[in-house]
């Protein structure tokens, strides 16, 4: 049930502001919160936390030890959440997985990744989702979180991509996935009281950036003016 209304969400949204859709795109694959945590920190989230390790992959691969051993890594074992996964990066990130000192972890995360292979097919991006805990979670992750990776993917598709600029811009990425789930959900105007009531400094820039993507938006009244009001601004960003 969730799949499917999922999959009608993203189809509204690739018709609404004129985006290529093929339902062969979305797929998913549950993991743990501890694959979760270490992919992300092996790659490129600035998460204030990954941080503290390295702002680059060299950086966090050397301090990986110093990581899994720490406070900081039991307290992200708490959270649940997902990510996209890019079938064109996996190469790179085998390369940095096996600079990885810890014969262990380095096998770990070695299988994981083959995992991952399998699970692409002929795919380019892959939602990863963290197994829910509860009942709670479950909802949560089957409403939201498979339809806010989902919107990355169909971004992606369709060169939206504020990253490929230059990685500041990731907040923008997050901002129009936020931007469009509040679409969907017709809550565009509580975009404010849902950055007031967050209280994680990162996760409350999305909702900011949400904010900007709301404005420039705002009198766009057809799907080919969204498109080419977003569109505008990632030349304005490039130059």
């Amino acid at each position: 049930m969730y799949i499917q209304k999922a999959k009608s969400q993203i189809k509204k949204l690739a018709k609404e502001f004129d985006l290529e859709y093929n339902p062969i795109w979305f797929k998913h694959l549950w993991i743990s919160v501890r694959h979760e945590i270490l992919t992300e920190y092996i790659g490129t989230c600035p998460d204030p936390i990954y941080q503290k390790y390295g702002k680059t992959t060299e950086q966090r691969i050397k301090n990986i030890n110093k990581f899994v051993n720490s406070k900081d890594f039991q307290d992200c074992l708490k959270r649940y959440g997902g990510q996209i996964s890019q079938k064109s990066e996996l190469k790179q990130e085998e390369k940095w997985i096996k600079k990885i000192n810890n014969e262990e972890l380095r096998k770990e995360l070695l299988k994981f990744q083959e995992k991952l292979k399998k699970r692409f097919s002929k795919n380019d991006f892959l939602a990863l989702l963290t197994t829910p805990r509860n009942e709670r979670e479950t909802k949560w992750q089957m409403k939201f979180l498979l339809r806010h990776e989902w919107i990355h993917i169909l971004l992606n598709k369709n060169k939206i991509q504020f990253q490929e600029i230059a990685k500041k811009y990731w907040y923008y990425d997050e901002g129009i996935n936020e931007y469009l789930g509040a679409y969907l959900d017709g809550t565009l105007k509580n975009l404010e009281k849902f950055r007031d009531k967050e209280d994680y400094p990162m996760e409350k820039r999305y909702w900011v950036y949400a904010i900007k993507l709301r404005e420039l938006l705002k009198d766009k009244d057809t799907p080919g003016k969204r498109k080419m009001a977003i569109l505008n601004l990632i030349s304005q960003l490039k130059k």
